[in-house]
């Protein structure tokens, strides 16, 4: 066997062995939930989509229910991991509370995808954002959030003790 065949060989090989291990890794935490708040000037709403690793979202609802096994993929579990985005997730226009009403819930690939919005007369001028996702459940949990006004784009990072950010000179 000349040595670009036993090569050749070896990287098969080494491929069939990375292929076997892949699927296990794909249960680990990944540590971080993307949140996205954007204005829509076109309808006059502001749209908010959390986007949290499956696994994360089962560990963190059984964590704070007590329920032993959850499965994200149920209505039900999607609906309880609403409620806790709406008691962990915040955002005021000068101190004044933005309610975001809940839209719904689907899976896309490995993630949870949670939609909020809230219909307002203009984009907000003093927003501020409390982002407690998952940090009161996992150490170590890094939370970043992409806010969108008008044409900039801020990206903000949560983590630790960090409490209410503001998201200024977007407008």
């Amino acid at each position: 066997m000349d040595e670009t065949a036993r090569i050749t060989r070896r990287l098969a090989v080494f491929a069939g062995c990375a292929l076997a291990v892949a699927p296990p890794a794909l249960a680990h935490r990944a540590q971080t939930v993307l949140t996205t708040v954007m204005w829509n000037a076109a309808s006059s709403i502001l749209e908010v989509m959390h986007r949290i690793h499956a696994h994360d979202a089962e560990l963190a609802l059984q964590a704070t229910t007590g329920a032993k096994q959850m499965d994200i993929t149920e209505v039900r579990n999607q609906a309880q991991a609403m409620l806790y985005i709406e008691s962990h997730f915040g955002l005021t226009d000068g101190g004044k509370k933005i309610a975001l009403q809940p839209l719904g819930a689907e899976i896309e690939g490995e993630a949870l995808m949670l939609y909020q919005e809230c219909k307002l007369s203009a984009a907000p001028a003093e927003l501020a954002i409390d982002n407690r996702i998952l940090r009161d459940v996992f150490e170590g949990q890094t939370n970043l959030v992409n806010v969108r006004l008008a044409q900039r784009t801020r990206t903000m990072i949560f983590s630790g003790s960090d409490g209410v950010k503001k998201a200024e000179g977007l407008l």
